[in-house]
């Protein structure tokens, strides 16, 4: 689903900016990679981008990207006080902001000099070969390179489901348009509006199917009015896109939006040995005992990495076995990830007369993990009476767990003269 936003007129945006999502961008310096996450949650990801032929005005361009996101945040919350968009926040030290990437593209400005729709699906390849296709992040992008399809502001698209998404604002089109209209624009497009089914869709002469046509203050009308942000509504009518009663897709229910109508929720997860613990979605990131908070309801994945030397063993507390665990956030949870070594010391040794049979062989340092089988096997005259140690009970066969190093001991004793 790729769509466009036009230009109609101008008009200045105002905007109350929240929190992490302050005025101006608290971040410093250039870097194209996705930094640390801080947020829990599938998040939108804000990316400046630049051809290789291209000025950088980042140090200017960042400021502008996270008041637009605060922009978009507080209208979201006007619109529906239940929801907000997630945006991807990052910790500078002093301050935690907006994480914005720096691109330098590796095409010149040609490269996205064809129609919007072909443009954009040039730059989401690019930028997903560079990384940033993370299918739990959504991707709001600011192109700063001359654009040959005058009068369009911005392009997007995505599944409503499945990430990655991408919404672009093309900076040189619209110069006098209210900017954070255009990012709340394609943001929905990159969340996967306008879906199929909804009743008021645009004919293709008339804006395309991806836009709503029903009323032109509606936020993803097919053409931009020149109102600012806070004046624009968020699905007028509330009948095809956002809160409706419809079957078709709701992006109210999207993964990537926050929800200030239900409480966070803790996850416990502690590290026991060399490994770390990470979540499929951003937000857990653990070599030794972390705490996280989820929106209640979400699903987490967690998977558990061992270090160099190490294997992972189990599971314990909310998360059972040995593979990946998914735990949904209906109440607190904690999970505790086990490691171990490699390879293990096993040491034997008898009491009386006999000797231990390993199957397989036993050496000093066997392979953590793997099946071990112990017998006693008693000298004439003597039987065997009880294990000692890792093994436990008066069978003569002991099949211990080698996760860790442990030893093990036979005791014999004679036999009884018969009379």
């Amino acid at each position: 689903m790729r769509r466009a936003i036009c230009a109609a007129a101008a008009a200045t945006a105002l905007w109350l900016a929240p929190s992490a999502l302050a005025s101006g961008w608290c971040g410093s310096g250039e870097t194209s990679v996705d930094r640390a996450d801080v947020v829990t949650g599938p998040q939108v990801h804000a990316v400046y981008a630049v051809p290789s032929d291209g000025v950088d005005h980042f140090v200017t361009e960042a400021g502008g990207i996270a008041d637009d996101a605060a922009a978009i945040d507080a209208w979201w919350r006007t619109q529906d006080p239940t929801r907000e968009p997630r945006f991807d926040l990052a910790s500078f030290g002093t301050c935690t902001g907006l994480d914005v990437s720096f691109v330098r593209l590796p095409q010149p400005a040609s490269a996205y000099a064809g129609p919007p729709n072909d443009a954009l699906q040039v730059l989401a390849d690019t930028l997903a070969g560079m990384g940033l296709d993370d299918p739990f992040k959504r991707y709001l992008v600011y192109y700063d390179g001359p654009t040959t399809s005058a009068g369009i502001c911005g392009t997007g698209g995505g599944d409503f489901s499945v990430g990655p998404g991408y919404g672009v604002l093309w900076l040189s089109a619209c110069p006098t348009v209210p900017r954070d209209s255009v990012a709340a624009h394609e943001l929905l497009h990159a969340l996967g509006a306008l879906p199929v089914g909804a009743p008021h869709a645009c004919p293709a002469d008339g804006g395309g199917a991806g836009h709503p046509c029903d009323s032109s203050l509606d936020v993803l009308y097919p053409y931009n009015t020149g109102l600012p942000l806070a004046q624009l509504l968020l699905d007028a009518g509330h009948d095809d896109y956002y809160a409706h009663s419809g079957a078709w897709a709701d992006i109210q229910d999207s993964l990537w939006l926050h929800r200030l109508d239900l409480p966070q929720l803790a996850l416990v997860v502690a590290v026991q040995g060399a490994g770390a613990v990470a979540s499929e979605q951003p937000g857990v990131l653990c070599a030794a005992t972390c705490t996280t908070q989820w929106d209640e309801g979400a699903e987490v994945t967690l998977e558990a990495t061992p270090g160099p030397a190490a294997r992972f063993v189990h599971w314990s507390g909310g998360c059972t076995g040995s593979g990946p665990c998914s735990l949904t956030m209906t109440a607190a949870r904690s999970a505790t990830a086990l490691f171990g070594p490699l390879r293990i010391a096993v040491r034997t040794a008898v009491t009386g007369r006999g000797r231990l049979v390993c199957t397989p062989r036993c050496t000093a340092h066997f392979p953590a993990g793997d099946a071990l089988s112990l017998r006693a096997v008693p000298a004439k005259g003597w039987r065997f009476a009880r294990w000692a140690g890792a093994c436990t009970g008066t069978r003569p066969v002991c099949r211990p767990a080698t996760d860790f190093p442990f030893g093990a001991r036979a005791v014999f004793v004679r036999k009884r003269a018969s009379r």
